[in-house]
């Protein structure tokens, strides 16, 4: 199969990211044409791009957790709630650990809030009239200085971490037997 193309796109305007926050200190957006006859049911896409991830991804967020764990902030495992399966996901529920915390008929907007930085991930579903698109974007809100000193190498593998996660999600919903969901 060969590798699907990630764009970087414009963080799209007047969906629930773009007004996630009165400041938006960071923010970036991905896009992937989705496979053709695939549903654009937006639960799998979202369980499919946030879901699922290349195991390298897992083992840097282990890392992670190891090296944050100390200082305080939300690791996966302080911050895990009840995974609800494959149900309808509401604001309140969670995936992973990533809580929802709004949804609309074509996005879903998840994330967390923590002492250094708040952030939240969306997952929109559109049509372009001849393919349908999954885009994931992130905005980030700095919450004082230690949130602009934690984002500063986080940045650059946040760059390298969602194209690989949407890749992986583009597989899984190719060949759902084929990749291991993480949540």
């Amino acid at each position: 199969m060969r590798q699907p193309s990630v764009q970087k796109v414009d963080l799209p305007t007047e969906t629930l990211v773009a007004q996630a926050f009165p400041r938006i200190d960071y923010a970036d957006a991905y896009a992937v044409r989705l496979p053709a006859g695939v549903p654009n049911d937006l639960d799998t896409i979202v369980r499919a791009a946030l879901g699922t991830a290349p195991r390298w991804v897992a083992l840097l967020m282990r890392l992670r957790d190891r090296i944050v764990g100390p200082i305080g902030l939300k690791t996966a495992g302080r911050s895990a709630r009840r995974d609800l399966g494959y149900s309808t996901l509401q604001v309140g529920d969670s995936l992973g650990i990533f809580r929802v915390f709004d949804r609309s008929v074509d996005e879903l907007l998840l994330g967390e809030d923590d002492r250094h930085l708040d952030f939240r991930v969306s997952v929109l579903v559109r049509n372009d009239g001849s393919a349908d698109w999954a885009i994931v974007s992130t905005v980030v809100r700095f919450n004082g200085w230690l949130g602009r000193a934690y984002f500063l190498p986080v940045r650059q593998f946040h760059k390298l971490i969602v194209p690989a996660m949407l890749r992986n999600a583009y597989r899984h919903l190719s060949h759902p037997h084929r990749c291991v969901i993480i949540f």
